[in-house]
């Protein structure tokens, strides 16, 4: 893990990216393993050994968390990090890991709207404005970007995109979603956040999984559900920057089997995809 951080580091890639489990039920399949660490604590420690990349998680299962905790461990991350925190989140989908935990499946969206507007109330508000909600309280450390680090909704609903809208700075999509849908939502984040009188226009970073090959690929193959771009850098170039019509950067799950070909990966991406697309990955 701290190697593939560092090596990311190196080549160019502009940020990396952890996932959030924290059990796995013990039936069914999940291709992203059993042996998932704790988030927060990864990036913790990716920050001290990385210097330049942004730290995102994508995402962060905000009701699993009590949020004056989780808004704490979020600011000392981006405190420690010099200000690399991005901060995707979402209110979850693995209802068995609700019930091991003893959270409420139904109530997580309400959970999450609520989490959220505690981590502005605590990073954004002096000491006397916090009172008004949380008591005499001192929160401290804030995080160093200014207000706070950059807040991402995930998720491919209009559900994510009332979110993003009322409580975040842009969207976090995959590409689990069809084109046609994510031109859809597209059209309605942007008509939505005009209408609500936000300014400038709202991130949109779409998490897509990427893999270098010079076989032609299978038009219906996927990754984790979501539809792969993938063949030789010259096609990858080309669909990405055929897409970022309608996104604002990219989040590259990198595919691959082995530890090797991930680093394998690494090098292939960021030589000849990154500089022709143009991306932030």
């Amino acid at each position: 893990m701290v190697a593939i951080a560092r090596r990311a580091d190196e080549v160019g890639f502009d940020s990396i990216w952890a996932i959030d489990h924290i059990v796995i039920p013990a039936s069914g399949v999940y291709v992203f393993g059993e042996e998932v660490y704790e988030q927060l604590v990864v990036l913790a420690h990716l920050a001290a050994v990385t210097h330049r990349v942004r730290l995102g998680t994508t995402v962060m299962v905000v009701p699993y968390r009590n949020p004056i905790v989780a808004a704490k461990m979020l600011a000392t991350i981006d405190a420690l990090s010099g200000g690399r925190l991005i901060l995707g989140v979402g209110s979850g989908w693995l209802e068995e890991e609700f019930d091991t935990l003893g959270i409420d499946y139904a109530c997580r969206g309400a959970a999450t709207d609520e989490a959220l507007d505690t981590f502005v109330s605590l990073w954004t508000r002096r000491d006397e404005g916090r009172s008004a909600r949380f008591g005499e309280i001192r929160f401290a450390p804030t995080p160093v970007q200014d207000p706070h680090p950059p807040i991402l909704i995930g998720g491919n609903s209009r559900r994510a995109i009332r979110r993003a809208v009322e409580l975040g700075q842009g969207w976090h999509p995959t590409t689990v979603l069809s084109e046609a849908d994510l031109v859809a939502l597209v059209g309605h984040l942007q008509t939505s956040w005009e209408a609500a009188g936000r300014r400038g226009k709202p991130e949109i970073a779409l998490g897509i999984p990427v893999f270098v090959t010079e076989t032609p690929p299978d038009p219906e193959e996927t990754w984790l559900g979501a539809r792969m771009v993938a063949g030789s850098p010259e096609n990858i170039v080309a669909e990405l920057r055929r897409l970022a019509e309608f996104v604002t950067h990219f989040v590259i799950h990198v595919v691959a089997r082995t530890c090797e070909e991930l680093f394998a990966q690494l090098e292939l991406i960021a030589r000849d995809v990154l500089p022709g697309a143009r991306l932030r990955s």
